[in-house]
C-alpha cells in the first residue's frame, strides 16, 4: 500500500528550483548561488520526505517483520535500501563526471608536475591557481568514492543480518518516519 503525494506542492516545489537557479545562473553572484544552494538543499529535503511518506505503510510492515525476527523479504529489502541508502544508490546511477574528474585530476597533477621545474613570481601564482582547481575537484571524486563505498557495505551488511542489526534498522526506520530527515 502507498500513500499519494501532493503533486502540486511537488510541482510547485521543483519549479521554485528550476527558477532560483536560472535567477542564479542570469545573476552569476555569489549571494545568488549561496541563496540557491540553500534552497536546493530544502528541497532536498522536502524530496527526502516525500520519499518517505510514499513508503511509510511499508516501512512500518517491515519494522514489525523485523521485530518478530521473520525473515527479511525483497519488500523488506527494498523498503530499508530505500531509507538508507536510495539516495547514493541513485546519485551514482545519475552521476556522470566521475570519469571527467579523473582526468582532470590527472591533468593538475601533470601540470603542476611540469610547472615545478620553472618555479618564479609568476609560475608560482599559477600553481596556486591550478591546486585550487585540485582543492574544489577533490571532493567531489571523495564523495563518489564515499556514496560507492556505503552502498557496497549496505549490501554486505543487508544480506545476513543478525539481531542487533536488525535492531538498528528498526530503530533508524523509526527514526525517519517520526523526523522525516536523516
Amino acid at each position: 500500500m502507498t500513500t499519494t503525494i501532493d503533486t502540486d506542492q511537488l510541482t510547485d516545489t521543483i519549479q521554485g528550483l528550476k527558477d532560483a537557479a536560472a535567477s542564479a545562473l542570469q545573476h552569476e553572484s555569489v549571494e545568488d548561488f549561496e541563496a540557491f544552494e540553500r534552497y536546493v538543499s530544502e528541497v532536498d529535503t522536502f524530496i527526502r520526505e516525500v520519499q518517505q511518506s510514499l513508503w511509510a505503510n511499508d516501512a512500518k510492515a517491515t519494522i514489525r517483520r523485523l521485530e518478530k525476527g521473520e525473515p527479511i523479504t525483497d519488500t523488506d529489502r527494498e523498503v530499508v535500501r530505500t531509507f538508507l541508502i536510495s539516495d547514493a544508490q541513485r546519485y551514482l546511477a545519475h552521476e556522470n563526471n566521475y570519469q571527467d574528474w579523473i582526468k582532470e585530476l590527472n591533468r593538475i597533477v601533470a601540470e603542476l608536475g611540469r610547472r615545478v621545474n620553472t618555479v618564479d613570481r609568476n609560475s608560482i601564482a599559477d600553481m596556486r591557481g591550478i591546486i585550487k582547481d585540485a582543492v574544489r575537484l577533490v571532493p567531489d571524486i571523495r564523495n563518489y568514492l564515499e556514496e560507492k563505498c556505503r552502498v557496497e557495505k549496505f549490501e554486505r551488511a543487508l544480506d545476513t543480518p543478525d539481531k542487533a542489526s536488525r535492531e538498528l534498522l528498526v530503530r533508524v526506520l523509526r527514526e525517519q518516519l517520526r523526523s522525516g530527515s536523516r
